[in-house]
Order: C-alpha cells, then sequence, then structure tokens
C-alpha cells in the first residue's frame, strides 16, 4: 500500500512538473500560438521583457478602462485556449521570480497589462487621427458576430453577459491599435541593401594537424579533385556544406570565406587549434539572402518600434483601476470553453491595414 502510495505520488509530481514546462513555455511566448498577428507579438514581448522599474516621467491619463464585459472578452477567451490545452488546475500552480504568486495570477496581471497597452496605442491613434474607415468596420462587424453568434449560454455567462455591441467596441479597439502599430512600424526606415544581408554556400574541411591540411590542400587544388569527396573522407568536422551570413562572426574563417570567388579554394585557415579548408560553392545564395534580409528588417523594425511606444508609454501612462479586476475567479464557469475571441479576429479581419 506504502508503495502504491509513494508510486501515485511520484506519478503526480512528474504531471504537475510536465504542466509547469509548458506552462513556462506558454507564459514565457504568451501569445506565440496566435502570433500571425504582429501587434501581438510586440506587445506581449515587450510586456515580457520592459524592465517593470522604468523611470516613469509622463502624466497618468484619467481615462477609464474596460467594462468588466469587455475584458472579460479577451481574458475568459484566452482562459480557456489555456485550460482546454492544460487543464483547470493549472491557475493554482506556483509561479517564482514573479510578484504573483500563482500562474492564474501571473496571467491575469499580463492579460490587464496587454490591454492596458491596447488601450494607450488608442490614445496614440486619437492624435494621429487613425481609426478604422468603413470597409474595415463591416469586416470587424462580421467578425464579432461571428464570435456572438458562436458563444454558450456559458460563455456569455462567464464573460460577464457581454453583448454584440461588447464585441464590436473590443475588436475596435483592437483594430485600431494594431493599425496604429503597423502604421510605428512602417514609418521606419529599416531597408538593408543584399550586401548587408548577404548569405554564401561554402564546403569546408576542418582538421587537428597542419601538415595534414598542407597535404590535403596539395590534393584538393589539384585540377579535377573532388573537393566534396575529400571533405567527407578526411574531415573532423561531419558538417562538410555550410551557410555563413555576413556580419554574424568576425573571424578568420568568416573573413576568408566571403572573399573568395565562386569555386575557388582558401588556402590553410588557423582558427583556435584548428585548420580549414574552404571551397566557395555559392558567393550568393539569392533566397538565403533575401530570407534573411526580411528577418533582418522585421528586426529592426520592432526595436524602432519598441522604442518610440516605450518612449510614448513613458509620458502616457494608463492604469486601470476597476475593481473587478481584483474579482476574477478563473475556476468560474468551467463549462465554458470558448477560446476563439482573436482566431476569429483573424479569420474575418484583413492585416494589411493601411
Amino acid at each position: 500500500m506504502r508503495e502504491k502510495t509513494a508510486l501515485n505520488k511520484r506519478r503526480q509530481g512528474k504531471e504537475k512538473e510536465g504542466k509547469r514546462s509548458i506552462l513556462r513555455f506558454l507564459f514565457g511566448c504568451f501569445s506565440r500560438i496566435k502570433l500571425q498577428h504582429m501587434l501581438l507579438f510586440l506587445l506581449l514581448s515587450l510586456s515580457l521583457s520592459a524592465c517593470k522599474g522604468i523611470a516613469i516621467s509622463g502624466k497618468t491619463e484619467n481615462i477609464p478602462g474596460y467594462t468588466k464585459e469587455q475584458a472579460m472578452m479577451v481574458l475568459g477567451s484566452e482562459r480557456n485556449r489555456y485550460q482546454n490545452i492544460l487543464g483547470t488546475e493549472i491557475w493554482n500552480l506556483p509561479i517564482t521570480g514573479q510578484i504573483e504568486k500563482t500562474y492564474g495570477a501571473y496571467f491575469i496581471d499580463k492579460t490587464k497589462e496587454f490591454l492596458q497597452d491596447i488601450r494607450t496605442l488608442n490614445l496614440l491613434a486619437e492624435e494621429k487621427g487613425i481609426q478604422a474607415d468603413s470597409t474595415e468596420m463591416e469586416e470587424i462587424r462580421k467578425a464579432a458576430n461571428k464570435f456572438y453568434q458562436a458563444l454558450t449560454e456559458e460563455d456569455r455567462a462567464f464573460f460577464g453577459n457581454c453583448t454584440e455591441k461588447d464585441v464590436v467596441d473590443m475588436y475596435t479597439a483592437y483594430f485600431t491599435a494594431e493599425k496604429t502599430a503597423n502604421a510605428l512600424l512602417s514609418s521606419s526606415e529599416t531597408e538593408l541593401s543584399d550586401a548587408e544581408s548577404r548569405v554564401i554556400s561554402i564546403e569546408q574541411i576542418a582538421l587537428s594537424s597542419e601538415d595534414s591540411a598542407k597535404e590535403l590542400l596539395e590534393k584538393v587544388k589539384t585540377p579535377g579533385a573532388n573537393f566534396s569527396y575529400y571533405a567527407r573522407q578526411y574531415s573532423e568536422d561531419p558538417e562538410i556544406q555550410k551557410q555563413l551570413s555576413i556580419g554574424e562572426k568576425e573571424d578568420k574563417i568568416y573573413e576568408t570565406a566571403f572573399s573568395l570567388e565562386k569555386d575557388e579554394i582558401s588556402d590553410i585557415i588557423s582558427e583556435n587549434g584548428k585548420f580549414y579548408i574552404i571551397k566557395c560553392v555559392n558567393p550568393y545564395d539569392e533566397e538565403a539572402t533575401r530570407d534573411r534580409k526580411e528577418r533582418l528588417e522585421k528586426s529592426i523594425r520592432i526595436l524602432k518600434f519598441n522604442e518610440s511606444y516605450l518612449a510614448y508609454q513613458k509620458e502616457h501612462i494608463v492604469r486601470f483601476r476597476e475593481s473587478f479586476w481584483k474579482e476574477i475567479d478563473l475556476h468560474a464557469h468551467e463549462n465554458s470553453t470558448a477560446d476563439f475571441f482573436f482566431s476569429v479576429y483573424q479569420e474575418y479581419v484583413k492585416e494589411d491595414t493601411k
């Protein structure tokens, strides 16, 4: 009996630790599952990476927060999304390294911060005259109707007995924030040249002995020699073919590789106690260069967005003080399973906002 009890405890411990591991992944990326939308990525990465002790120099904006019904649509849908995967007990698991003591409290706090960011971006939108046009509002209304009609009575009860107008208002707020974020992103000068993004393809032989490297260099530089064959036979690094990105590293290997012409073979390169021979297979991998250029430009835009948004946020402080935030019970209405607030929005509302 004791052995069975101990076995059960160990099994329960493993299950709990497994759920904690999943939660660390989920909350560490908070919204990676639905990151088709750039705004979610921007705001949630800010929420998770920005220092809580950031110096505040602006004024607290005297604006109301969202109603309980509006806030619960977002929070409730996200609660259901996590809970549908991980079960109801996740909210009581302890969390370390945060002010909050449980994942449930942490989840509520992060959702509140996210909605405060939406409100902040809406303030910025007012200043810049950004709003949804008639076509965009029609898409928003269609999405709101689809979402609202799909809710069960239990869902609506958990979402504060929300109305279809509440859905329209929240989708409009989110859309306006997204459109404002897109405007900030598109205003950033981020264009890179192909030379700044260049990716090349090489084949490489790595050896520990300089004498062996000298002997092999003579063989691979013999006219008609098959470099790939000698690399497979003699290289101590099993990864023969490599892609190198300019600026990724600053060492003799990279310096030499980017100086080679197509099919040119280097002399022996000494680096970190090893001896290398390189053949340039493609001095300009067009597809890889294009992909890297897009990634780099996106990263630069995000960094510039973070800078401009954080600067505005410091001067326009939004804090929700509605009492219902302290009264939210993540265990309430456990038969509510609607988890599609953002997925319906993505289905109906275009991302390529002007």
